[in-house]
């Protein structure tokens, strides 16, 4: 079922939060939501308009255990950074990116301040996509450009890892340039990856994250 943003994410994600044989016997109900959200390689909307997000549960996803290097130069895995009870907030950049890199991790540094001021925190875990210019010092310099908080750590790889990792999450279209704004949420380990791709605001990744399913 497809929902645009005016309907709220919030009512997106109950709807996706339905055991799939009800969404399906209600789909033409004339109580469930109809809307059509914008494909996935939709051009960024111009200011002001409203944009559409793409926005999918992922229970199948299976990201690959590989080898991590954090930008304090600590050595990871990915199985370990995501083994955990706590929700995960998950994106891609490159540092170097002169587009949505920019705009959505300042969008996560706002969430993650409002998380701050609650009392659901979250892990925030940022890969890079470009491993052979993002070092653990720049990736340093780009953390610390726009204020991110403890919690949240940038971690670079093996060139080969990583774009195992970017096609487990469907982030991978070839060309750094051209990956598309994906954040992707999860409540715990045994909960399903809630993938949001597109522009939203702090505020709709907040109600995002405050009703993400917990089984």
């Amino acid at each position: 079922m497809n929902l645009t943003r005016r309907d709220g994410i919030g009512a997106l994600l109950a709807w996706l939060a339905v055991p799939s044989a009800a969404r399906a016997a209600g789909a033409n109900s004339a109580s469930a939501p109809a809307a059509t959200l914008a494909p996935s390689n939709s051009a960024p909307p111009a200011a002001g308009a409203d944009a559409a997000l793409r926005i999918v549960l992922r229970r199948d996803l299976a990201p690959p255990d590989i080898a991590l290097l954090g930008m304090n130069r600590r050595p990871s895995t990915l199985r370990k950074e995501l083994d955990t009870a706590e929700p995960v907030i998950v994106n891609f950049v490159f540092t170097t990116c002169a587009t949505i890199c920019s705009t959505q991790t300042a969008t996560l540094v706002a969430l993650q301040r409002q998380l701050a001021q609650g009392s659901k925190p979250a892990r925030f875990l940022t890969f890079t996509i470009d491993p052979d210019n993002d070092t653990p010092e720049q990736l340093t310099k780009f953390a610390l450009q726009f204020g991110v908080g403890p919690g949240w750590q940038f971690f670079t790889g093996k060139f080969d890892d990583l774009l195992r990792q970017q096609q487990a999450f469907d982030v991978y279209r070839g060309a750094k340039a051209g990956h598309p704004p994906v954040v992707m949420m999860r409540h715990g380990r045994a909960a399903p990856w809630v993938r949001i791709e597109g522009h939203p605001s702090p505020l709709e990744l907040r109600r995002a994250y405050e009703q993400l399913p917990v089984s």
